[in-house]
C-alpha cells in the first residue's frame, strides 16, 4: 500500500508489554511508600496534649513528690596509675626592687695648678743712648777750640771716685808729646760733641780778696800716689778672686760722672771678643797684698747671661742681682722670754701688812 508512514520494525506487542511493565513497577513503588509512612506513625510515640490551666481560679498547692533515692551503681574498678613525682612548685618570681640611683655629686672644682714662681732675675739692665754717655779712651781733648791731646787713662781712689786723667799731649805748654796727668776737675764733658767731647778748662780767678786758684799743671805718671788705682787695661776680678776680664773703656756722662765700665771678657787678644758694660756703682776698689785691685760681684752664670756691648747699638748697662739673705733663726718662745724678763711682783695691801707684822725666823 502506497502513501502514509511506513511501518517500522517495532512490533505493537512489544510496545504494549513495555508500558504494562512500567505501570506495575510504579504501583509497587507507591504501595511501598504508603506502607513505610504508616509504619512510621506507629514507631514514634504520641505526646499528650498540654493541660489547660485556668489561672483565674486558685489552685491548691501540689504536694511535693517523694523522690526515691537512686541506687548508686556498683563502682567499677578504677585502674590505679603509678604515682607520679610531685613537681616542686615554681618559686614565685622575685619582685625586682628598683632603688633610685643617687644623683652623682657635682664634680669638684678644677684645681688650679700652681705655676711655679719664675726664677729670680740674674741681672738688672738699664739702657742709655750714645748721646748721653761717651767713652773716655782716645777721646780728643780741646782747649780754646783746638785739639791739644787725647785721653788715655784715669785713676780712682779707694771709694771709686775719679781723681786723675792721663792725657797724651802733643806740644801742650811747650812740652813735647808725652803722657801727663791732670786733675779730674779740670775737664768738662759733652757726649753729644762727636769731634771733641772733652774740654780742658782753666780755673777762673776768684773775685774778692782771696787769691786766684793756681792753674792746673800737668803731672808725671810716675808721681801718681799708690792710693789711686788705674782703670784702663786693668784686670777685674770676681768676689771669689777669679779673673772676670779687662777694662777697655770708661763711659762718662755730661756731668763728668762715670756710668759704666766696658770689660773685655775674652782671655786673649786674638779671637772673638765679647764685651759687657758693667754698672759703675757696682765697682769696688779692694786692697790685696797691699795693691789696689778692681772687683765686681758677678757670678759666672750672670756673666754668661749678660748682653754684649756693641759700639753701634744702645748701651745696656748691667748690674748683678744679689740673692736675698736667708731668714734668721727663730727666736726663743715668747713665754720663756717673758718669764725671764718680767720680775716677780711685790705683794701689797693686807698681805704685805701681815707679812710685815709676822716675826721673822732666825
Amino acid at each position: 500500500m502506497s502513501g502514509g508512514f511506513p511501518r517500522g520494525g517495532f512490533p505493537l506487542r512489544a510496545y504494549d508489554w513495555h508500558w504494562r511493565t512500567m505501570a506495575r513497577m510504579l504501583a509497587i513503588l507507591i504501595g511501598l511508600a504508603f506502607v513505610t509512612v504508616m509504619s512510621g506513625c506507629s514507631l514514634f510515640p504520641t505526646q499528650p496534649a498540654a493541660p489547660i490551666i485556668d489561672l483565674s481560679t486558685p489552685q491548691p498547692a501540689s504536694e511535693p513528690e517523694a523522690v526515691e533515692p537512686e541506687e548508686e551503681p556498683a563502682s567499677t574498678p578504677v585502674a590505679t596509675q603509678p604515682p607520679t613525682e610531685q613537681r616542686a612548685p615554681r618559686p614565685k618570681p622575685k619582685r625586682r626592687v628598683v632603688v633610685p640611683k643617687k644623683a652623682p655629686p657635682p664634680p669638684p672644682p678644677p684645681v688650679e695648678e700652681k705655676v711655679p714662681a719664675p726664677p729670680p732675675p740674674l741681672l738688672t739692665t738699664r739702657i742709655m743712648q750714645r748721646e748721653q754717655i761717651h767713652g773716655l779712651l782716645d777721646s780728643e781733648i780741646q782747649r780754646d777750640g783746638k785739639i791739644v791731646g787725647r785721653a788715655v787713662d784715669m785713676y780712682v781712689d779707694a771709694a771709686a771716685k775719679p781723681k786723675l786723667m792721663i792725657v797724651n799731649l802733643s806740644g801742650f805748654l811747650g812740652v813735647g808729646d808725652r803722657k801727663v796727668t791732670f786733675p779730674w776737675s779740670a775737664f768738662r764733658f759733652n757726649p753729644a760733641d762727636k769731634k771733641a767731647p772733652v774740654t780742658f778748662v782753666m780755673p777762673q780767678p776768684a773775685t774778692g780778696k782771696s787769691k786766684a786758684e793756681a792753674p792746673a799743671k800737668p803731672g808725671s805718671v810716675a808721681d801718681v800716689p799708690p792710693t789711686l788705682a788705674q782703670l784702663v787695661d786693668s784686670n777685674v776680678t770676681q768676689k771669689s778672686g777669679a779673673r772676670m776680664g779687662r777694662v777697655v773703656d770708661v763711659l762718662i756722662d755730661s756731668q763728668a760722672q762715670p756710668q759704666a765700665l766696658v770689660i773685655d771678657l775674652s782671655d786673649s787678644l786674638a779671637g772673638d771678643k765679647r764685651q759687657v758694660a758693667a754698672n759703675w756703682p757696682d765697682l769696688h776698689v779692694v786692697s790685696r797684698n797691699k795693691v789696689l785691685q778692681l772687683q765686681l760681684d758677678f757670678t759666672d752664670t750672670q756673666i754668661k747671661a749678660a748682653p754684649t756691648y756693641s759700639p753701634d747699638q744702645p748701651i745696656k748697662i748691667i748690674s748683678p742681682v744679689v740673692p736675698p739673705a736667708e731668714p734668721a733663726a727663730a727666736s726663743e718662745p715668747s713665754s720663756a722670754s717673758a718669764a725671764v724678763a718680767v720680775p716677780a711682783s711685790t705683794s701689797s695691801g693686807p698681805v704685805a701688812a701681815a707679812s710685815a707684822a709676822r716675826p721673822s725666823k732666825q
